[in-house]
């Protein structure tokens, strides 16, 4: 029932260094060259006015033929830029990219807050806040259940979109053609054997989904666990996260459940209404139809 994948942030254990004098991180050798990169673009981020390949490596410790692999690499990616004039490298637009990723994600946990401490108050079980990457969904908030009995997913859990009731609220407003490309294949792989397994299985539900306007994990994720959920929708209509009810299996009856399914959609529709989605477009989906 318990979930304990954990996502180590990248950095983290790193010991901090005088700014201008800074040995990249030590590492075993299979993961030494991304600590190495990863410590380049911390130091640059501290130059506004750039380094040269010469400054990166004398500040880094690096052998100078390292430097240059790993600074081209990340110049051809785009998260390192060069002046052409002065040969200097500055954070490049990559970067930003990312930055307004997780800006984002910050004001949905701001934004969704305040709705998923009423949620948790109101039903006594796990609410969580998970956005969608690829074919993946990754918990971003939760507020934990009362009791000793929890389902435990905790910030930074990754689980397959496809067998989660948060990713198929995700998934079903997604564009076809997005929805193509993160499932190619015909098979699906089984998480539990209630697990969806084809691409044609998901296609029907996600219909079911965008009828209702909110998806349900019974079992699907995890044997004896039950979720319900909704999408966070932007002003185009777009799903920017879901919010979820986890629970037990023992612990859901019929007229709760039904409760939890009104209030999770309700709380996923005033969170969408901040962010400029239609209130009636959302509100029409509130009713579950079964």
């Amino acid at each position: 029932m318990k979930e304990r994948h954990r996502v180590k942030r990248a950095g983290q254990g790193a010991e901090e260094a005088p700014k201008g004098r800074r040995a990249a991180p030590l590492r075993s050798a299979r993961v030494r060259s991304a600590w190495r990169a990863l410590a380049m673009l911390e130091l640059v981020a501290d130059w506004p006015q750039g380094l040269t390949l010469t400054e990166i490596a004398s500040d880094l410790g690096l052998p100078p033929s390292s430097a240059h692999g790993l600074v081209g690499t990340l110049a051809d990616a785009a998260y390192l830029q060069r002046d052409e004039d002065t040969l200097r490298y500055r954070l490049g637009p990559r970067l930003g990219k990312l930055a307004a990723a997780f800006h984002a994600q910050v004001d949905l946990i701001t934004l969704a807050g305040p709705v998923m401490d009423r949620l948790q108050e109101a039903t006594g079980e796990t609410v969580s806040l998970t956005v969608l990457q690829g074919n993946q969904i990754l918990f971003i908030d939760k507020r934990t259940a009362n009791g000793q009995v929890q389902v435990v997913n905790p910030i930074g859990t990754h689980l397959p979109a496809h067998a989660t009731g948060s990713g198929k609220a995700m998934l079903a407003f997604l564009p076809e053609e997005a929805l193509r490309r993160l499932y190619p294949h015909a098979a699906l792989p089984q998480r539990t054997p209630r697990s969806l397994t084809s691409r044609r299985e998901l296609e029907r539900s996600l219909q079911a989904v965008r009828r209702r306007g909110f998806a349900l994990d019974e079992q699907e994720s995890e044997l004896g666990v039950w979720a319900a959920a909704a999408a966070i929708r932007d002003a185009a209509g777009f799903p920017v996260g879901a919010l979820s009810v986890f629970a037990p299996i023992f612990r859901v009856h019929a007229s709760e459940s039904a409760e939890w399914i009104e209030r999770v959609a309700e709380g996923a529709a005033e969170v969408s209404a901040r962010l400029g989605f239609p209130r009636a477009d959302h509100d029409r989906f509130r009713r579950a139809d079964g």
